[in-house]
């Protein structure tokens, strides 16, 4: 019975893949385009706050490489910003993708459930915008591309499906308490500088290393360093980062789910 139930879901979301991308659209566009500039603001946000952090350390720390290899600073900032980029705004974003449908939330013939994996992908778009960035960055420095930089595909995914049950967790508890929003954002402060996204990790003693693989940003951030800039496949990080974040995972989607389907049955009251 539950392989059927199964089943059904799966064909359910084929026949809606259309609907889906359609909404993702749309999400995107309200987000993104509603301004005088639209989606370059997406873009330009995170490029200044770049250049900002480069000149900073590159002139005024003098910093110049961050490895034994020589990789050069910029690229190996950008490298680690944007996906905590993406996983930053898809922590805060996140939590309004019930709140700001809710039209939708009345209408008994569409998936609520979807919302939230719309707006992980909708921030997706962003993502691949400023992957394209990175990637002129990475030519700029003569970085030519290889067979590790499939590992992407992997990474980007993993991503996206821990927030996505993030998601599931914070909308559907935001409803009821707006106040999840402004506690993500205070999360993700200090996220930022708890997670060696500016800062090299070999500058913490080897005894305090064991916080890094509690964080699953720094997984992220680690494994995307790994495939374009360490030539490091994923076999060869520790076993140990790789079971801590397939906990976080299973947990954030399990605890999401298992949430969202509790609460959804009083969305329509409160919205």
């Amino acid at each position: 019975m539950h392989k059927r139930t199964r089943l059904m879901k799966i064909r359910y979301l084929w026949q809606q893949r259309r609907n889906f991308m359609a909404m993702v659209v749309g999400d995107f566009t309200q987000n993104y385009l509603a301004s005088y500039l639209g989606f370059a603001w997406a873009i330009i946000g995170p490029v200044v706050m770049l250049a900002v952090m480069s000149t900073v350390f590159q002139f005024g720390l003098k910093v110049q490489s961050v490895n034994a290899t020589g990789t050069p600073f910029v690229a190996w900032l950008t490298c680690g910003m944007i996906p905590w980029l993406y996983f930053a705004e898809g922590l805060t974003s996140g939590a309004s993708a019930v709140s700001s449908y809710g039209f939708l939330v009345r209408k008994a013939m569409f998936r609520i459930s979807l919302l939230p994996g719309i707006r992980m992908a909708s921030t997706g778009i962003v993502h691949l915008c400023l992957m394209a960035f990175f990637m002129a960055v990475l030519l700029y420095y003569k970085v030519t591309p290889s067979l590790y930089w499939l590992q992407w595909f992997y990474y980007v995914a993993a991503m996206y499906f821990f927030l996505l049950g993030v998601a599931w967790l914070t909308s559907s508890i935001s409803v009821f308490v707006p106040d999840v929003a402004g506690v993500l954002g205070i999360i993700t402060s200090i996220g930022f500088w708890a997670t060696p996204v500016f800062w090299n990790p070999g500058m913490l003693p080897p005894r305090f290393h064991w916080v890094f693989t509690l964080n699953p940003a720094y997984y992220l951030v680690q494994g995307y360093r790994d495939t374009f800039l360490e030539h490091r496949w994923l076999w060869d990080r520790p076993l140990i980062d790789h079971l801590v974040f397939l906990s976080w995972l299973l947990i954030a989607i399990g605890l999401g789910a298992l949430t969202f389907k509790r609460l959804r049955p009083h969305f329509a009251d409160v919205l």
